[in-house]
């Protein structure tokens, strides 16, 4: 074989070589600089317990090269952190964004706001139900006794505390279900609802249990009603509303996260691959045990089909 010849195949080695290298580089994407982590929510609620968790799990296990802050941009039933996030952050795979029911029900609620259509779905990690909180003192002992109460008086006395959209979902459901009418309060996350119904401001509020656990093992808040339809095994005196006749419908915030619209795929995949690794953590699972919520791992296009039938269920909840 000429000399010739062998450099044209040194060459066409060389490229292919090279060529194999970029694309190996370009499918092991890696954070390079600081990752930000945005809860578009308040401090206190359950989208920023969740993130605190999954923040400490990717530290202490040093499943990601550099470091990570969470910033919290509430306000907006979630479109002021989303608003945030493609205004500085667009397309940046540095970038996390813990996502929920919220930033899915504020567009139906508000066509004019962006929320979820910002952000690549990368990975549910839990589901929570909705429980019916009191204050310890509230002369509410079950739901009958709520119903009772508000149908005698006129509509909206009774004043119920939400943190985001999906809270005022739940007391839609809650109000159409019982054939009463309520007044919500809109507050920036779950946190500031529960300091509200503390504080006697409220009468009630949903809530998901991570939220309330605290109080409730110390008894200042009382839970009257699960929508779901069986018992939690961690609060197994309280009982279902179906059980003390309501027919509501079962509602639960699920809770994901998401990178800025328009970052690389294989981006969405490093992190993927680090939140199953968050999930499998037994800190993890310690966690929603102790906060009576369900494990539900979701990744990629699985993830999307699921938030599609979401959405579909949002609608035909509204609708009703």
């Amino acid at each position: 074989m000429s000399y010739s010849t062998w450099g044209r195949v040194i060459a066409v080695l060389a490229f292919a070589v090279t060529s194999l290298v970029v694309s190996t580089a370009s499918a092991q994407w890696r954070p390079t600089r600081d990752v930000e982590f945005v809860v578009p929510f308040g401090v206190g609620g359950g989208a920023d317990l969740l993130a605190r968790v999954v923040h400490k799990i990717i530290t202490e296990e040093k499943l990601v090269p550099v470091p990570v802050a969470i910033v919290n941009k509430p306000g907006g039933g979630g479109a002021v952190g989303v608003g945030y996030v493609t205004g500085s952050r667009r397309a940046d795979p540095h970038t996390l964004v813990l996502v929920n029911g919220s930033v899915q029900i504020t567009p139906i609620l508000n066509p004019q706001v962006r929320t979820l259509s910002e952000i690549q779905p990368v990975m549910n990690l839990m589901l929570d139900d909705f429980v019916f909180f009191v204050k310890a003192d509230s002369p509410w002992k079950n739901l009958q006794d709520f119903a009772r109460d508000a149908k005698s008086k006129p509509a909206k006395t009774y004043a119920f505390a939400t943190g985001g959209t999906t809270d005022v979902m739940a007391v839609t459901v809650l109000g159409k279900s019982t054939g009463t009418e309520l007044n919500t309060i809109n507050f920036n996350s779950g946190g500031e609802a529960l300091t509200a119904l503390l504080g006697g401001h409220v009468h009630g509020t949903l809530g998901n249990p991570l939220e309330f656990m605290g109080h409730l093992n110390s008894k200042t808040v009382r839970a009257i009603g699960v929508f779901r339809d069986n018992r939690f095994a961690l609060l197994a005196d309280v009982p279902t509303v179906k059980e003390q006749g309501v027919n509501a419908p079962n509602f639960q915030m699920w809770r994901g996260i998401g990178i800025p619209k328009g970052a690389p795929a294989d981006a969405a995949k490093y992190w993927e691959d680090v939140m199953q690794k968050v999930a499998a953590t037994n800190t993890y699972k310690t966690y929603l045990k102790d906060n009576a919520a369900a494990e539900a791992p979701i990744a990629g296009a699985a993830f999307e089909t699921f938030l599609a039938n979401q959405e579909k269920l949002y609608r035909e909840l509204l609708g009703k």
